[in-house]
C-alpha cells in the first residue's frame, strides 16, 4: 500500500556502495529506536491507542459532534499540526459546509483580524473549545484562550460552559490546575513526548476523532511503520548524503493539495527537531502542479541547493474524465508528476518518490509514524538531539522583555 523509491531518480548520483557504507549503522539505530529513551514514549503505540484512552476519545467526540456546530481547537506548532494535518487529508476539501460540527483551529497566529473573522463567524453557533498546550504557558495559545473564554461567557452560563471547555496538558501545568478548578475535562498529554510527535496522544486524536476518522485503522498504521523501520533508515540515510553533498534544502511535494497539511507538519516535525549546531536542511513545500508555475524555474535551473521527497496518491476518490485526452484527472496528475521527477533529474534535482494507494486513516498513520521515526534516527545519525528546541526559546525571551517594558 505504501511504496518507498529512493532510487530511481537518485542512484545516478549517489551509488548503491555509497548508501552501503551506513549499513553498519542500521543495527545501532535500530537499538535507539527500540531501547526509547527519553522523550521517545510516542513509539508506544499500544500505550498511547489503550483502550480506556480510546474510549473516553471517542465519549467526548461523540459529545462533542451531539453538543456544538462548531468545534474549535486552539493550539499552535505540534498542538495543531498533526491533527490538521489528518483532519484536511481525510476529508472533503469543503467538510466544513457539508457536515457537522465544523472544525476551525485557532490561536496559531495573532493576527486580529482571524480572531475578529472567526469569533463573528460562530457568534450564534453553539460551541466547543479545545485548548491545547504541553507546557500550559504558550503565549499565543494562552492569548486566545483568554479571549475566547470572555467570549463563551457572554454565551453560556457557568455550569454550560463547563461542558464546553476541554484542556490538553501536562500534569500539573498551569492548564491543568486551570482545569482543575474550574472542572474542565482534561486530557493529559505524557510527560516524555514532545509537541511535534504529539499527533498519536490526545492532542491529535480528539480533534481527529471528532472529524470522524477512525482511530483504530490510524493505529494500525503507526504500528506497521513501526514494524518496517528499514525504509526509514534508508530515508534517513539519503537525507545525510544529501547534506553533506551540500543540499541546504529539502522540499516536500505532493500533487494532492489534500497533503499540504501533512508538509506543514513535516517543516516544522524536521525543522525543529534536527535544526541545530548549524546543521540540518531547510524544509519546504510545493504543491504541484500549482507550485510548478512559480517556484518550477528555480527548480529546474536555479541554484543547485535542494533536493526532493514527493509523496504521491495512486488513486482518489472521485474520476473526473478529460474527453480530450480520455484519461482522468487523477491520471493526468501522475503524469505531471513523472514528468517533472524526470525532467528535475535532467536537472541534477534528485528526487525521492514515496507513494501511497489511497488517503486512508491507515496510510496516513503509517505517514506520520514513518516520518517522525526516520527524523528521530536522522537525529541519530547527525548527532543531534531531535527532541529539544532551546533555539525556539530566544525570540520567546526577547518578547518577555518587550512586553515587560
Amino acid at each position: 500500500m505504501i511504496e518507498f523509491d529512493f532510487s530511481t531518480y537518485v542512484k545516478e548520483f549517489i551509488k548503491e556502495k555509497e548508501i552501503k557504507k551506513y549499513d553498519k549503522y542500521f543495527p545501532l539505530a535500530q537499538n535507539f529506536i527500540n531501547e526509547r529513551e527519553d522523550m521517545m514514549d510516542w513509539l508506544d503505540v499500544d500505550e498511547l491507542f489503550s483502550s480506556h484512552l480510546i474510549n473516553d476519545i471517542n465519549e467526548t467526540a461523540e459529545f462533542i459532534r451531539k453538543n456544538c456546530d462548531a468545534f474549535i481547537v486552539v493550539g499552535i506548532g505540534g498542538s495543531y499540526l498533526g491533527s490538521y494535518a489528518t483532519i484536511k487529508a481525510l476529508n472533503d476539501y469543503y467538510h466544513n459546509a457539508k457536515k457537522s460540527p465544523q472544525i476551525y483551529f485557532l490561536g496559531n497566529s495573532l493576527s486580529s483580524d482571524y480572531y475578529h473573522d472567526l469569533t463573528h463567524l460562530i457568534k450564534d453557533k453553539d460551541i466547543i473549545i479545545n485548548v491545547i498546550s504541553k507546557s500550559g504557558t504558550t503565549f499565543e495559545t494562552s492569548i486566545t484562550y483568554k479571549l475566547l473564554l470572555e467570549f463563551m461567557k457572554k454565551k453560556y452560563k457557568k455550569e454550560e460552559l463547563k461542558k464546553r471547555i476541554i484542556i490538553t496538558t501536562e500534569k500539573n501545568s498551569p492548564l491543568w490546575e486551570d482545569a482543575k478548578r474550574n472542572g474542565y475535562k482534561l486530557f493529559t498529554i505524557p510527560e516524555k513526548i514532545g509537541g511535534r510527535y504529539s499527533v498519536f496522544t490526545p492532542v491529535g486524536l480528539l480533534p481527529i476523532r471528532v472529524s470522524g476518522i477512525d482511530l483504530n485503522e490510524l493505529k494500525k498504521g503507526a504500528k506497521d511503520a513501526l514494524e518496517n523501520i528499514e525504509d526509514a533508515f534508508h530515508y534517513a540515510v539519503i537525507r545525510e548524503i544529501m547534506a553533506k553533498r551540500g543540499k541546504l534544502v529539502e522540499a516536500y511535494v505532493v500533487y494532492e493539495p489534500k497533503l499540504y497539511g501533512l508538509t506543514e507538519w513535516l517543516k516544522q516535525l524536521y525543522a525543529e527537531s534536527l535544526g541545530k549546531e548549524e546543521k540540518g536542511l531547510l524544509p519546504i513545500n510545493l504543491i504541484n502542479t500549482r507550485d510548478l508555475h512559480s517556484l518550477g524555474q528555480f527548480v529546474q535551473e536555479g541554484s543547485k541547493i535542494l533536493f526532493e521527497t514527493v509523496i504521491n496518491v495512486k488513486e482518489s476518490n472521485n474520476d473526473i474524465v478529460v474527453p480530450y485526452y480520455n484519461k482522468t484527472l487523477n491520471e493526468l496528475n501522475h503524469i505531471a508528476s513523472t514528468a517533472t521527477s524526470k525532467a528535475h533529474l535532467n536537472g541534477k534535482v534528485l528526487n525521492n518518490i514515496i507513494t501511497i494507494e489511497k488517503l486512508t486513516p491507515y496510510t496516513i498513520g503509517y505517514l506520520l509514524q514513518f516520518f517522525m521515526i526516520s527524523c528521530a534516527i536522522s537525529g541519530f545519525l547527525m548527532n543531534v538531539n531531535p527532541f529539544n528546541q532551546d533555539g525556539v526559546e530566544e525570540y520567546k525571551n526577547i518578547m518577555k522583555s518587550l512586553l515587560n517594558k
